[in-house]
Formats: structure tokens, sequence, C-alpha cells
């Protein structure tokens, strides 16, 4: 089995599975809240030789562990802004609350003038300033945060419960991908100029115009993709993504 890769001149905020030699386009993977680049890290074996995948790595997790997580949209936007590489094209795929990044994120890039995503994929959020479920929960007590959690969207690890040692480590940041979540509000502009595809699990629970609804804020040639499964609908139907992945990427 290998492991991620990193060397002395790849930065913390990205994690690549592997090194590719002469990669033609760059995949930025962008995980959901909670989570952590390692969702993405093994994606590179099931894709072309010449797709760069690269995990983004947000703070306060993995070899950022020691970094203090973002808790407002605009500066998480604003650091990845200065780090996305314009040495090659670039794919996004975000999922869930890494959804909103790519978005944010690839927005930030046209209106500063630079290079815009050869295609956004979208999954598994509503459009931005929808909401499937209302009410704020990252302040919540511990065991009421991960149940809530637990009940919207499942993927809770059992550890979480098992191990306080544990908790104290993942929950800082767990809770901060939620305040991001639930103060983030779109700023009024016009839509992103860019192809996008937003995805979906049929049982996720997100209804679908809340999906459709992210052709308002797009203005490139839009998809909409529904697989069987829940929040988490990407790993066991991770053959299927992919596809679409590599017929825009590979």
């Amino acid at each position: 089995m290998s492991t991620p890769v990193r060397d002395a001149e790849e930065p913390r905020w990205s994690v690549r599975g592997e090194h590719r030699t002469d990669p033609r386009v760059r995949l930025y993977c962008f995980h959901h809240a909670g989570g952590s680049a390692s969702e993405f890290t093994r994606w590179h074996r099931y894709l072309p030789q010449d797709v760069d995948v690269c995990a983004v790595q947000l703070p306060g997790r993995g070899a950022r562990v020691g970094e203090r997580p973002h808790t407002r949209m605009r500066p998480l936007v604003e650091e990845l802004a200065g780090q996305i590489g314009t040495d090659l094209p670039t794919v996004f795929f975000g999922h869930s609350f890494g959804a909103l990044v790519a978005f944010e994120l690839a927005r930030a890039l046209v209106e500063a003038g630079g290079p815009a995503p050869r295609h956004l994929f979208l999954s598994a959020r509503p459009a931005p300033g929808l909401v499937t479920h209302e009410g704020s929960i990252h302040d919540l007590p511990e065991e009421e945060f991960l149940d809530v959690v637990e009940r919207r969207h499942g993927g809770v690890p059992a550890e979480l419960r098992e191990h306080p040692e544990l908790r104290r480590m993942v929950l800082p940041y767990f809770r901060a991908d939620y305040e991001v979540i639930e103060t983030y509000r779109p700023e009024a502009s016009g839509p992103l100029p860019v192809p996008a595809t937003v995805l979906g699990g049929t049982d996720d629970g997100i209804p679908l115009e809340q999906l459709e609804a992210w052709q308002e804020h797009l203005g490139g040639p839009f998809a909409l993709r529904m697989f069987p499964g829940d929040h988490f609908y990407l790993r066991p139907r991770r053959t299927a993504v992919l596809n679409l992945v590599r017929a825009v990427a590979g």
C-alpha cells in the first residue's frame, strides 16, 4: 500500500498520493467538514498518469495540526488563492463543505485576473445561500455536536466517541469547519463563468432544487448527476465519480 507523499519542497497545505512526472492538468480536491486530505490521497490510482491529484489540507489537521483552523470563509480562501499553482490547467473537486471552498476559491481567482479552473465538480452541497438544516451547531457540547452531525450526514467515526484524546485533536477543526459554513454569506456578484458538474447522493436529504440552484451562480455549461447513496456516496461510487472527472481532466 502506498502512503501519501510529501517532500521538502511540497507545501504543508497539499498532499499527493504520488508525484506525477509530466502532468498535463492538476486536480485540486477539497474535503468535507471535519475531514482531511486523506479523503482523496488514493484517487491518483484511478486517474491517468498525466493528472496530478493534489488533495488540499486545511489548517488544524495532518501536517498542519499545529495551525489554528479557519473559522471564516474569506481568510480561508485568501490563503489558498495565494498557493494555487498557475503552471498547469486546473480542475476543482469539492465535497460538501469543500464544494463551497472550491466555488469561492474559483471566484477569487477569476476576480483577481488569474486563470479559472477548467471545470468545477461541486458535490453534496446546496447552492450558496441555501441550507438543508437550520440552526447553528458548531458551539454545541461535544456529544450533542457529534450526534447532530451523525443524524445529518453520517460518517462520524466511532473512535471519536471512544477516545477522548482523539476528540481533543479532531473537534477543534471539526467545529471550525462548521463555523465557516454557518457564518458564510455569499457575496452578490454575477455568475461564475466556469463549466460545472453538481453531484449528489439520492439518499443524502438535500432537496434536488437546492442542487439545481447552483445554476444561478454559474455561467458556464452545467450538469447535474445523482448517484445512489448518502452524503458519502462518492466512496462506494468512486469509479463512476472518477469517470466523470477523467472525462474532463484526463
